[in-house]
C-alpha cells in the first residue's frame, strides 16, 4: 500500500509478558528470545481493525467467529469464521472486521528460521493467502498452543515447537490444495479511488472527512467510491473515517500527556464538548474517564 508517510513498523517484542484485556488476551515471547513463538494472542474486539503495518517476521491469522478483510500491498482478501491467511515479512497490511458483528481472531507471529524445509515453502507462498480448515484441525491446534503456554509444564516448549510445525504444514497443504468444495474467493485488486481514500485517511486521520469531499478529490463519483468503499472494508466510509478517530484517540489519551482540548483539535472536532461525546458513545467513558481507568490498571 502506498501509504503517505510511514508504514508502522511492528518489530518481535523486545522482552517475555502477558497482555491481556477486557477484548484481547497476548503472550509475547513465551519462551524467551530463541523461541520459534513470537507471540499468541485471542482477540474478541467487536469492531477490530488495524493501523497499515507490517512486521520483520511472519503472521498467522485465524477468524474463529465472524469475517474480516485484510488489505496486503493493494490485494484485498476476505475471511470467513474458519479462514485463516498468512502474512510475509515486510508486507505492508492491515485489517478489519465486518462492522457490529461478534468477532474472535486468534493470532500467532514466529519465526521459521530454524525450520529450513518450512521456511523454503513459506517463502514461495502466492497470493493464494486464504484457505478454509474446513475439518478444524488448525484451531484444535491452536488452543492445543494457548493451553500448553498459560502454565509452565514439562517439556512445554519442545511440544509448542511441535504442534507449531503440525499448524503450519496443515496451513501449507491447504494453501497449495485447496479443497474447491469451500468456495473460497481468489484475492482481487482494489478499485484505484479506494487505494488512494485508504492512503489519504490514515495519512490524515480527521473527524471532519466526508465522503463528497473524498469523491470530489479522487474525481469519482460519491455513490460509486461508497460502494467501492463499502464491498473493499466491509463497512460505510463514513464508519471507517469514525473508526480511525476513535483508535487513534485512545492512543493519545493513553500513551501521550496531550490535553484532551490538544487532542480534539487535532482529530478537527468542533469543540471538545462535540469529542466528549463522540468518545464516550463509543466508549462508554469521557476521554478523561478513560485516561484515568486505563491509566490506573
Amino acid at each position: 500500500m502506498n501509504v503517505k508517510g510511514p508504514t508502522l513498523q511492528h518489530p518481535k517484542p523486545a522482552v517475555r509478558q502477558m497482555l491481556q484485556s477486557d477484548t484481547e488476551y497476548r503472550l509475547e515471547l513465551p519462551y524467551g528470545t530463541e523461541s520459534l513463538i513470537y507471540y499468541i494472542g485471542i482477540n474478541h474486539k467487536q469492531n477490530w481493525h488495524t493501523a497499515v503495518h507490517s512486521h520483520d517476521h511472519y503472521e498467522l491469522c485465524y477468524v474463529v467467529r465472524g469475517s474480516s478483510s485484510y488489505i496486503i500491498d493493494n490485494t484485498l482478501y476476505r475471511m470467513d469464521h474458519g479462514e485463516f491467511l498468512i502474512t510475509k515479512p515486510g508486507e505492508a497490511h492491515y485489517g478489519l472486521a465486518e462492522e457490529q458483528s461478534p468477532f474472535t481472531l486468534y493470532y500467532l507471529g514466529f519465526k521459521p528460521s530454524l525450520l529450513p524445509a518450512l521456511q523454503r515453502e513459506l517463502i514461495h507462498l502466492g497470493p493464494g493467502r486464504v484457505a478454509k480448515d474446513a475439518t478444524g484441525s488448525m484451531r484444535a491446534l491452536f488452543e492445543q498452543l494457548f493451553t500448553e503456554m498459560k502454565e509452565p509444564q514439562l517439556l512445554d516448549r519442545e511440544m509448542a515447537g511441535a504442534l507449531l510445525q503440525q499448524l503450519l504444514i496443515i496451513l501449507l497443504r491447504l494453501c497449495r490444495n485447496p479443497d474447491p468444495a469451500t468456495g473460497i474467493s481468489q484475492p482481487g485488486p482494489l478499485h484505484p479511488a479506494v487505494i488512494q481514500t485508504l492512503d489519504y485517511l490514515h495519512a490524515e486521520i480527521r473527524y471532519d472527512h466526508s465522503p463528497e469531499e473524498l469523491a470530489t478529490q479522487f474525481n469519482i463519483s460519491r455513490s460509486h467510491l461508497s460502494r467501492e468503499f463499502r464491498q473493499a472494508a466491509g463497512m460505510p466510509l463514513a464508519s471507517y473515517i469514525r473508526l480511525l478517530c476513535l483508535d487513534k484517540a485512545r492512543h493519545e489519551l493513553l500513551h501521550s500527556t496531550k490535553p484532551v482540548t490538544e487532542i480534539a483539535e487535532e482529530l478537527c472536532f468542533s469543540s471538545i464538548h462535540t469529542f466528549s461525546i463522540f468518545f464516550k458513545r463509543f466508549t462508554g467513558l469521557s476521554p478523561s474517564e478513560f485516561r484515568r481507568k486505563q491509566g490506573s490498571t
